[in-house]
């Protein structure tokens, strides 16, 4: 039987948001829209899996590359920690940390609610 893991998914124009979903390659495939890319490694152990061909498939730009400060990071992407070769799922402060550090810029001249 195949595991659940809790994950940060990061839509481009979204707030980031928590999913649980099956480790599976094929899983992490439907999110991110093609070939995942893993190797952006955060601070708390957590791993940024996303689309390895987004640029050139033309997806949206999503959020800066946090690996590389001028680049950017094309369509979904999703977080995850990680425990040696094994994707394991992010811990609550992991979620409020990882969901605060992608968190979308207020629109200019607003303060939210």
């Amino acid at each position: 039987m195949t595991r659940e893991i809790d994950i940060l998914v990061v839509e481009p124009g979204r707030a980031p948001y928590p999913a649980r979903v099956q480790d599976t390659l094929e899983a992490f495939q439907r999110i991110v829209g093609g070939p995942v890319e893993a190797g952006c490694y955060l601070p708390q152990r957590v791993m940024l899996v996303c689309n390895s061909e987004g640029k050139h498939m033309g997806l949206m730009p999503n959020r800066e590359n946090p690996a590389d400060s001028g680049d950017f990071i094309a369509g979904t992407f999703l977080l995850c920690s990680f425990e040696g070769e094994r994707f394991e799922s992010l811990t609550s402060d992991q979620q409020a940390e990882f969901r605060k550090y992608f968190a979308l810029p207020a629109p200019e001249g607003g303060g939210g609610k």
